[in-house]
């Protein structure tokens, strides 16, 4: 998940609970607000958790292969995403 999507879904959750609740107490408002965060937040970090050991495990039977193909591109998609991660960083 893209830190774009998490805060769109954030605020289009913040702005329904707004218009939704004018004339609820100021703590029942920021509890509402941090339970649905906390919500969201444990679907999106699921989400992301599964797609990380889905593309791990992936990686893993590549490099396992005993087809060399296999194993030249797992080892090239590594490079590629330790050179993004580099590049992201700074």
């Amino acid at each position: 998940m893209a830190v774009e999507t998490f805060r769109d879904k954030a605020r289009f959750i913040l702005t329904n609970l707004l218009n939704e609740s004018p004339q609820i107490e100021r703590e029942q408002l920021i509890d509402a607000y941090a339970d649905i965060l906390t919500q969201l937040h444990a679907t999106e970090a699921h989400s992301l958790l599964t797609e990380v050991i889905e593309d791990t495990r992936t990686r893993l039977d590549a490099r396992l292969s005993p087809d060399p193909l296999r194993q030249t591109i797992a080892s090239v998609q590594t490079t590629m995403q330790d050179l993004w991660r580099s590049l992201w960083r700074e």
